[in-house]
């Protein structure tokens, strides 16, 4: 889930600049606060999946065999 939550940055990002690009070039009238929104929202749909990464890195540490192992009092 992580690289979907990366490809969803991207096309945040790609929403906002190509808005950006369309309107500097006089192709288009796309307001810029609708623009920003739009990609806004396109990357808070996947704040959860980079919540979850977060809170994995921060409070897991890693198994012998690659899985988590979540801390508690006899692995502090």
């Amino acid at each position: 889930m992580k690289t979907v939550s990366n490809l969803a940055a991207a096309l945040a990002l790609a929403i906002v600049l190509a808005s950006f690009i369309l309107n500097a070039a006089g192709l288009a009238n796309i307001n810029m606060n609708d623009a920003l929104k739009a990609g806004g929202f396109v990357k808070a749909v996947f704040l959860p999946v980079d919540a979850s990464i977060w809170i994995n890195n921060i409070f897991g540490k890693q198994g012998s065999d690659g899985g988590i192992i979540y801390r508690d009092d006899n692995n502090l």
